[in-house]
């Protein structure tokens, strides 16, 4: 019993690592991209969700619901991917994910 809470402990905070990373990701290429080329409602949505999850516990952290960010995330690379063209260089290449 002790080591399945351990395994679901471990799970938990991987699944939040994965929703830190995609919110670090969009954030730092927003202020290397510079202000204004990715959509100000959408870097605030990711700043509200970066401060919400200093408070949120890593048991309430949905699997689904981070899966649907990553693809959220994903999108915007690839979308910033083909408006950058040569730019793009210092990112990830076509096919890699954040």
């Amino acid at each position: 019993m002790l080591f399945g809470r351990s395994r679901q402990k471990k799970k938990s905070r991987h699944l939040r690592l994965r929703v830190e990373n995609c919110v670090d990701t969009i954030l730092d290429l927003n202020e290397r991209l510079g202000e204004g080329k990715i959509r100000p409602e959408i870097i605030k949505q990711f700043e509200r969700l970066k401060e919400s999850l200093k408070t949120m516990t890593d048991e309430s952290v949905d699997e689904g619901d981070i899966d649907r960010i990553e693809e959220a995330t994903n999108q915007l690379l690839a979308e910033i991917r083909m408006s950058q063209g040569e730019e793009w260089s210092l990112w990830p290449r076509e096919g890699s994910t954040h």
